[in-house]
C-alpha cells in the first residue's frame, strides 16, 4: 500500500507504467484509486495490489551529488537531446497551427492559385466545398493538398474518392505519384473479398483506417444503399461532381447516391469544371450537396450564398506579377478533307446499312442495337481503318453462331447506360455491342451477312484514305517549315491510330513517333512522356488514353485531330494537354473533317458555338457544362433515320445551345458562377501565408538538421553524397528493409526530388521522420537541458509548454509549443527571452555551481510564475478563438434561421391549402398529415445541426503541460 498522498491530475507509475490520476475512493477498507493509463485507458485498482510512485519531472530527478558533473553535453541534461526533443514536439504540433503542410509534404509543383484555393478550403469552419475550376488548373492537385491537410489533422482516417470508372487509374496514379496516398480500389473483388473477411452481416463500408477509391456506377448499386446510410466518412471527394447532379423529378441513382454520402461525411470536395449546365436546378443540387441547410426550397441563389461553398477560376482569370494573363490564348482551325468518288459511294453505303438496322431496332425498341449503329457511324467518319475493322468484326461476330448471347457483359451495359469506362473497358465494351443484331430468322441474318461482306469488300478495295493522306502531308510539312516543334496527334481509335501508324511507316520521321493507347502501362506511359518532353522525338500518336494524366505544355503547342470525338468535353480534355498553366506560347489546335458529311458540319458548328460563346464568357469549360448534356449522337442518328439534312439538326442543336447560352449569362450578370481573378496582390496574400507556413514546420535545412541529428543519435550514419543527395545507415528498428543496409540515397529538397524520380523525397510526413519522431519524444533524454547563452543575464529555468484548444465536437482547433523563461532574482516570466532560449546554441561549458543550485532550489516558485505567465495567455488565446469561432457560427446560425423559417412557411402554406380543400369536403387528412410529418422532420433537422454548430463554437481549453526544461545560464 502506498503512502502517497493522491490528487486529481497527479503523474504516477503503476507497475513501472505512467498514469494520471482521477480519484480515490473507498468501499468498506478497502481503498481503490482510480487512474488512466497511457494506452490501456481507465482503470481503478485496489491500492495494495499494485506498486505505485509519484512520478518525478525530470528536474526534480536532479540529485545534489550530480550537480558539479552537469555541463550541456551531459547525457542527463544534454542539450543536443533538448533540442532533438523540442524540434520533435514542434513538428509534431505543427499541423494545428493553422498553415499549409502540404507545401512540403507533397511531390507537385504547386501553383499559388492552387495554394490559394487549397487555403480558402481550410480555413472555413468545415471543409466541404465545390471546386470548380477550369480544366487544366489541377483540381486534382488541389483536392490532393486539402487531403494531405486534413490528414496531418488526424481527420481524413476514412477517405472516398468517387469518380467516372475511366478516371479511376489517374486517381490512383496522382495520389501515389504526388501525395504518397494509397487509395484501394472498391470494386466487385473487393467487396467479395471484405465480405469473407468480416462476414456477410458487417458493414464493409464503415471501417477505420480505409481509403478507397470507387466508380460512381459501382457505387449506386442498390445493395450498397443501406450500408452507405449507415457509413462514415472523414473525406469524401467526388470528380466530375456535375455527373452526380439532380436534375428532373426523379433523381438518378448516381444523384442519390452521392447525396448519401456526401450527408455522411464530416469534409467534402465536389468537383467539376462544368459544374453550371446553362439550367440551373443541377447546380442548385451541387450547393445543397456541400450544405443542405444553406438555401431553402423556394428561395433563389444569391451570390453571398455561392461564393460560401465554391471557388472558380478560369484561364483567363489568373495573372503574373506584371498583370500579364500567364495562360496564352489558342487558335482552333478545321482542315477540310474531300472524299473521292468510290470514298463517298461507301459513305453512302455504309450509312444507309446503319440507317436501315437503326430503324429496325428502334421499331423492336432494342437500343443497344442501336446503340452500336451509332458507334459504326461513328467510326465511318474516323477512318477507313476503323470502319473496316468494325465491319469485319460484326460480319465474323455474325457468322459465329457460338458468339451470339443474350446476355450483355457488366462493362457493356454500364456503357449502355452512359457510364466512362477506361479505353481498354470501353474497346471490349463497343466490340461487343458492335455483334449485336436484330435479325427475327434466318433470311434477314443472312441479307445482313450479304451487306456487311458486300461493305467490308468496298473497304477492302479502297485505294486510299484521303484523310490519312492529307494528315501526312500536314506533319511533312509542319516538320519541314519548323524543324525544332513537336507535334501531339489524336485519335478516338485504336483501329484507327492502328491504321494511321501502318500508313506512315515509311515516312522519314516514321522512327520520331510515340505512341499511347489503353494498353501502354503506367511506367511505359511515363517514360513516353518524359522522352516527347526531353527527348529528341517530335511526335506523339494517341488515344483518348492520353487525354488525361499527362503534361505536354512544356514541349508542345501543336496539336492535330484525326476526327472529333462526339463529345465536346472529350476535345477540350486532349486540348487540356497542351493548354494549361506553363505554356508559354499560343496553342494551334487543328482539326480534320471529311466535307460535305452531316457530322462534320455539325461538329464544326459546335466547335465554332464553344470558339464563340467562350470569346464572349472567358470561360470554357461553361460552355462544355452547357453542352454536357445535349444528346449529340441521338440528334445525329435521328438525322440519319428521318434523312434530314444538317442543316436541320444544325438549326436544332444551335436554339438548344443558345437558350441555355443565354440563362448562362444571366446567372453570370449576377455572379453565381463567374469566375474570380487570380492577380498579384492575391499571388502576395497566399506567399504570406506560405512564408508563415515555413515559419511553422521549418525549412528543407531544419528538417535535414533533425534528420541528421535523430539518426546519429540512435547510433546510426548519416553521409552526402553529392548535391542535395545523402544516404544514411540507420537503427534497425527503422531501416525498411535489411539491417545494415543503406537507406537512401535520398534528398530533403522537393524540386530536386521531383526531377528525380528514384530519389527517396524526405518530408515531414515520410515515414521515417515519423519513426524519429516519435522515438526521440519516447525517450527520457531531452526532457530536461541546459544551456549557457551569451544573451542571459539571470540564471532561470525556460518551461516548454504545451497548449492546446478543441471546441465541443473534440476536434483539435489550436495547438502549440510555447516556451517561458523565468529568472531567479525577479521570477519575471519571458516568452519572447523563451523563444531565444529554444533556438539559442550553447557553448560546452559548466554553470556556476552556485547558480545551478539557486535555479534548482527556487524550481517550485518559478514554476508558480510560469505558470500563473501561462494561464494569461492561454486566456488571451481562447478569447481569440472563441471570438473567431462565434464570428463563423453566428452566421451559421443566422443563416440556419433563415432556412428553418422560409421553409417552416413553405409547408405550412401547404397545410392552410390542404385544410381549405377539406373545409370544401374533400378528403385531405393524408395530405395534411403528410405534411405534418415534414414540419416535425425540419424541426429534428434544424435543432441536431444547430446544437452542432453550438458544439463547434464551444472552445475548451485543455491544462497546459510543460513538455520539457531548459536549465538557463549567463556565459
Amino acid at each position: 500500500m502506498s503512502d502517497i498522498a493522491f490528487s486529481p491530475g497527479q503523474q504516477v507509475l503503476l507497475n513501472g507504467r505512467s498514469a494520471e490520476v482521477i480519484q480515490t475512493q473507498t468501499v468498506g477498507d478497502i481503498e481503490y484509486l482510480r487512474v488512466y493509463i497511457d494506452g490501456d485507458g481507465t482503470k481503478t485498482v485496489c491500492l495494495e495490489d499494485v506498486d505505485i510512485e509519484a512520478k518525478q519531472s525530470g528536474i526534480d530527478g536532479l540529485g545534489d551529488l550530480q550537480l558539479e558533473d552537469y555541463h550541456p553535453d551531459h547525457e542527463a541534461v544534454s542539450a543536443q537531446w533538448f533540442d532533438l526533443h523540442t524540434q520533435a514536439t514542434k513538428l509534431k504540433l505543427a499541423h494545428e497551427q493553422g498553415q499549409l503542410l502540404s507545401i512540403s509534404n507533397s511531390l507537385v509543383r504547386l501553383e499559388p492559385y492552387q495554394l490559394a484555393c487549397v487555403n480558402w478550403v481550410m480555413q472555413k469552419l468545415r471543409q466541404r466545398a465545390l471546386i470548380g475550376d477550369d480544366v487544366g488548373l489541377g483540381k486534382t492537385i488541389e483536392a490532393g493538398l486539402i487531403l494531405k491537410e486534413l490528414s496531418a489533422r488526424n481527420r481524413a482516417d476514412r477517405v472516398l474518392f468517387v469518380v467516372p470508372a475511366h478516371l479511376q487509374k489517374k486517381w490512383i496514379r496522382d495520389m501515389d505519384r504526388f501525395f504518397d496516398i494509397d487509395l484501394t480500389v472498391a470494386d466487385r473483388a473487393w467487396v467479395e473479398g471484405e465480405r469473407r473477411r468480416l462476414g456477410e452481416e458487417a458493414n464493409i463500408w464503415n471501417q477505420d483506417h480505409q481509403q478507397l477509391v470507387t466508380s460512381m456506377a459501382f457505387l449506386r448499386q442498390e445493395e450498397f444503399r443501406p450500408a452507405l446510410q449507415d457509413a462514415f466518412w472523414d473525406v469524401v471527394v467526388v470528380d466530375e461532381a456535375h455527373k452526380a447532379a439532380k436534375r428532373g423529378e426523379s433523381p438518378s441513382k448516381t444523384a442519390k447516391t452521392i447525396d448519401t454520402v456526401a450527408g455522411t461525411s464530416d469534409s467534402l470536395l465536389l468537383l467539376s469544371a462544368t459544374p453550371h449546365d446553362g439550367k440551373g436546378e443541377a447546380f442548385r443540387s451541387l450547393v445543397e450537396y456541400i450544405d443542405p441547410f444553406l438555401v431553402a426550397e423556394d428561395q433563389e441563389l444569391s451570390q453571398e450564398t455561392v461564393d460560401r461553398v465554391m471557388i472558380r477560376r478560369g484561364k483567363t482569370d489568373i495573372f503574373d506579377d506584371d498583370g500579364e494573363r500567364i495562360f496564352p490564348d489558342r487558335e482552333v482551325n478545321s482542315v477540310s478533307v474531300s472524299m473521292t468518288h468510290d470514298e463517298r459511294q461507301f459513305y453512302r453505303a455504309v450509312t444507309d446499312y446503319v440507317k436501315n438496322v437503326y430503324n429496325r431496332s428502334d421499331k423492336l425498341n432494342e437500343p443497344a442495337v442501336g446503340f452500336a449503329m451509332a458507334l459504326m457511324q461513328k467510326r465511318l467518319v474516323s477512318s477507313v481503318g476503323a470502319i473496316h475493322a468494325t465491319l469485319r468484326r460484326r460480319l465474323d461476330d455474325l457468322l459465329d453462331e457460338e458468339a451470339a448471347t443474350e446476355k450483355l457483359s457488366a462493362d457493356a451495359e454500364a456503357y449502355l447506360d452512359g457510364e466512362d469506362l477506361d479505353e481498354d473497358a470501353k474497346q471490349d465494351a463497343e466490340n461487343e455491342l458492335a455483334g449485336l443484331t436484330i435479325a427475327s430468322n434466318d433470311a434477314q441474318l443472312e441479307e445482313e451477312i450479304d451487306t456487311l461482306r458486300d461493305l467490308v469488300a468496298l473497304a477492302e478495295d479502297l485505294p486510299v484514305d484521303s484523310k490519312a493522306q492529307k494528315v501526312r502531308r500536314f506533319i511533312s510539312q509542319l516538320l519541314e517549315e519548323q524543324p525544332n516543334e513537336k507535334l501531339l496527334l489524336f485519335t478516338e481509335y485504336r483501329d484507327t491510330l492502328d491504321y494511321l501508324l501502318d500508313f506512315v511507316e515509311d515516312e522519314p520521321w516514321a522512327d520520331e513517333i510515340l505512341v499511347i493507347h489503353g494498353d501502354v502501362d503506367k511506367d511505359e506511359r511515363a517514360r513516353i512522356e518524359d522522352e516527347f518532353n526531353h527527348g529528341q522525338s517530335r511526335l506523339l500518336f494517341a488515344t483518348d488514353a492520353a487525354s488525361e494524366g499527362i503534361d505536354l505544355q512544356h514541349s508542345c503547342h501543336i496539336m492535330a485531330n484525326y476526327e472529333l470525338p462526339w463529345n465536346p468535353n472529350r476535345l477540350e480534355q486532349r486540348i487540356g494537354r497542351i493548354h494549361r498553366y506553363g505554356q508559354n506560347k499560343e496553342v494551334k489546335v487543328w482539326n480534320f473533317l471529311f466535307e460535305d458529311t452531316r457530322e462534320s458540319e455539325i461538329f464544326e458548328m459546335l466547335q465554332t458555338k464553344v470558339e464563340e460563346i467562350r470569346t464572349k464568357l472567358g470561360n470554357t469549360a461553361d460552355v462544355l457544362g452547357i453542352l454536357d448534356d445535349i444528346d449529340v449522337d441521338g440528334l445525329i442518328m435521328e438525322s440519319i433515320q428521318n434523312d434530314d439534312p444538317p442543316s436541320a439538326t444544325k438549326e436544332e442543336l444551335e436554339e438548344m445551345i443558345e437558350e441555355r447560352q443565354q440563362t448562362l449569362e444571366e446567372w453570370y450578370e449576377r455572379s453565381l458562377v463567374d469566375t474570380s481573378t487570380f492577380d498579384a496582390e492575391s499571388r502576395q496574400q497566399i506567399q504570406e501565408v506560405v512564408d508563415a507556413s515555413e515559419d511553422v514546420y521549418g525549412s528543407a535545412g531544419d528538417i535535414r538538421e533533425f534528420f541528421q541529428q535523430a539518426v546519429e543519435a540512435f547510433g546510426g550514419e548519416f553521409e552526402k553524397r553529392g548535391t542535395n543527395l545523402y544516404e544514411a545507415t540507420l537503427p534497425a528498428e527503422l531501416h525498411p528493409t535489411t539491417e545494415g543496409e543503406p537507406y537512401g540515397p535520398f534528398t530533403f529538397d522537393r524540386d530536386f526530388a521531383m526531377d528525380h524520380e528514384d530519389i527517396t523525397y524526405i518530408a515531414p510526413d515520410t515515414d521515417v521522420v515519423q519513426q524519429l519522431m516519435t522515438r526521440v519524444l519516447d525517450d527520457s533524454r531531452g526532457e530536461v537541458g541546459i544551456k549557457l547563452l551569451p544573451f542571459v543575464d539571470t540564471p532561470g529555468i525556460t518551461y516548454n509548454y504545451r497548449v492546446a484548444f478543441e471546441d465541443g465536437t473534440g476536434e483539435i482547433v489550436r495547438e502549440e509549443t510555447l516556451p517561458v523563461f523565468v529568472d531567479v532574482d525577479q521570477q519575471d516570466a519571458q516568452q519572447v527571452l523563451g523563444e531565444r532560449v529554444i533556438e539559442g546554441d550553447t557553448v560546452t561549458a559548466k554553470p556556476d555551481m552556485d547558480d545551478l543550485r539557486a535555479v534548482l532550489d527556487t524550481r517550485d516558485e518559478l514554476r508558480k510564475a510560469a505558470d500563473r505567465y501561462v494561464s494569461a495567455q492561454v486566456n488571451e488565446i481562447k478569447a481569440d478563438l472563441q471570438e473567431m469561432r462565434h464570428e463563423e457560427t453566428t452566421r451559421e446560425l443566422e443563416n440556419l434561421d433563415e432556412y428553418a423559417q422560409a421553409e417552416r412557411e413553405r409547408i405550412e402554406s401547404f397545410i392552410e391549402e390542404y385544410e381549405r380543400k377539406a373545409e370544401a369536403g374533400s378528403d385531405m387528412d393524408i395530405a395534411i398529415r403528410g405534411q405534418q410529418e415534414r414540419l416535425e422532420q425540419l424541426k429534428d433537422r434544424i435543432e441536431t445541426r444547430r446544437a452542432e454548430l453550438k458544439r463547434r463554437e464551444q472552445i475548451i481549453s485543455l491544462a497546459p503541460t510543460v513538455d520539457n526544461y531548459c536549465l538557463t545560464f549567463q556565459l
